[in-house]
């Protein structure tokens, strides 16, 4: 499901800084969730090499740790590192593509404002899923 919401701004460079405060702040999430999937690795590959022998000795398949879910939110208690692992990598993926998308739209938002001397119009934006993808200029 697209998520779509609407944010107007007094002048077009309020959006342009808006959008620099958001990459700003999805760069430090970025940096923060990498570092995480990194400090896990190691206990993630211990994990691993014994959830292999566990298989060798054993004819029972181990168990995943199974989320607690709430009204569609799913709470996970002290889970293994596997589960750990995944749920981060799959975070830092998407805020990193994420963030190439917002960098390219504030490239070209820069430049069609800049160069169509829109800076001081009133702008009204939509977002998509928190991407900008369409801006509507008045004024």
């Amino acid at each position: 499901m697209d998520i779509l919401t609407a944010k107007t701004y007094d002048d077009a460079r309020q959006f342009l800084s808006d959008l620099d405060r958001q990459i700003k702040e999805l760069e430090s999430l970025v940096k923060t969730v990498g570092e995480e999937v990194e400090k896990i690795k190691p206990s993630l590959e211990r994990y691993r090499r014994l959830q292999e022998l566990l298989k060798r000795f054993s004819s029972e398949s181990p168990e995943r740790s199974a989320p607690i879910e709430i009204t569609g939110l799913q709470l996970f208690i002290d889970p293994n590192p596997m589960v750990r692992h995944e749920i981060l990598e799959e975070s830092y993926k998407h805020m990193v593509d994420l963030l190439t998308v917002l960098k390219k739209v504030r490239e070209v938002a820069q430049s069609i404002i800049q160069e169509g001397g829109l800076e001081q119009l009133k702008v009204t934006v939509q977002y998509k899923n928190g991407v900008p993808v369409k801006l509507i200029v008045t004024g």
